[in-house]
């Protein structure tokens, strides 16, 4: 008797595993950043990785490059930027991760601008082309959301932080004067300077997991 009972749970219970409805345990997920092909000041494309260690933790690398993805607001435009983020996740759902993270990226940048002033011989107006070098290192704290449907993954975070830069003029001959208006972010970024300020980052990835 014992070994029938035996043989039928043998037959039974690979389709009652078969009909679980179970979550597949994905640890990878490579992502494609939407802000920062929209990105005024830092325009580009960038991928991310990140693997998931467990239910709480998780590390994102990401790496890009600079280039003019909508229209061209920078001539000669050339660079890279790179980012380490590691995530504590604080509430899980089937569908839903929130998270913390601490993100520190850096980028090195450099593109063509134009400024333009009156000769004081022919009292004619010249253009002055030079090169501008844009170094920024940054450190923020963030808040995000991971949405999944399947395999995709939406990606949703925001931030506050600080952020060191550096910027530099090479080959000017002519002044490159200030902003005339206070949301002309362009040339505000183009001015050449050196310190910290604030950092607010937002981002919006779409990716895949597996």
């Amino acid at each position: 008797m014992l070994k029938h009972y035996y043989i039928l749970t043998l037959i039974i219970l690979p389709f009652v595993a078969a009909c679980q409805d179970t979550e597949p345990n994905y640890r990878d997920q490579l992502k494609l950043s939407g802000f920062r092909a929209i990105n005024i000041l830092n325009p580009g494309v960038e991928i991310g990785y990140e693997w998931l260690g467990g239910n709480k933790f998780s590390t994102q690398v990401s790496a890009g490059i600079a280039t003019n993805v909508i229209g061209k607001p920078f001539e000669k435009l050339h660079g890279y930027n790179i980012g380490l983020e590691e995530k504590y996740f604080v509430a899980n759902k089937s569908k839903s991760w929130k998270y913390i993270s601490l993100v520190l990226c850096h980028s090195d940048i450099k593109y063509q601008e134009k400024t333009t002033g009156i000769d004081p011989i022919t009292n004619l107006t010249i253009v002055d082309t030079f090169t501008i070098a844009r170094k920024t290192t940054s450190l923020a704290f963030n808040y995000g959301i991971q949405f999944y449907k399947k395999q995709l993954v939406l990606d949703i975070n925001l931030g506050a932080g600080l952020k060191y830069r550096t910027v530099k003029h090479y080959d000017r001959t002519l002044e490159y004067k200030g902003p005339r208006e206070p949301f002309d972010l362009h040339r505000r970024a183009n001015v050449e300077r050196k310190g910290i300020a604030f950092h607010l980052p937002i981002n919006l990835q779409l990716g895949y997991r597996f």
